[in-house]
């Protein structure tokens, strides 16, 4: 059924942390919540990268929202660490279907895309926020 790829668990995590704490460094998020320190890097970095969260320097430097918690949806942070957030591989959240040689043949096309859309509304819908 339907996973989260632990790129997306340990950025709930992560925002989760930040939530909570207001500031942190990628190693005291590694550490307080047991993630490997290097995929959790690249994590921190797609989520700098698509605007949720931002870095600074210095002695209490680290990470911290950028946004409130209330408006950083799941979908926004599926999509900002996992391209492939999708029910099945030749389907896409804008319901555009990847190359698949049953494509033409394929009858569960149309109610796959349709479990697509409701699993982006509901994903969508959920905060940030209701994870603390």
């Amino acid at each position: 059924m339907f996973r989260l790829s632990k790129r997306v668990e340990y950025g709930l995590m992560a925002l989760q942390h930040l939530a909570k704490s207001g500031n942190a460094t990628t190693r005291e998020i590694s550490s307080a919540r047991n993630i490997p320190y290097d995929l959790l890097a690249k994590v921190m970095q797609s989520l700098k990268r698509d605007g949720i969260i931002d870095s600074s320097m210095g002695s209490h430097g680290g990470y911290a929202l950028l946004i409130s918690p209330g408006s950083v949806n799941l979908s926004r942070v599926m999509h900002a660490l996992d391209e492939d957030a999708n029910i099945t591989e030749c389907m896409s959240a804008d319901g555009v279907h990847e190359q698949c040689s049953m494509f033409e043949n394929c009858t569960i096309k149309d109610p796959m895309n349709k479990l697509q859309m409701r699993m982006e509304e509901s994903v969508g819908k959920m905060t940030i926020a209701e994870l603390l």
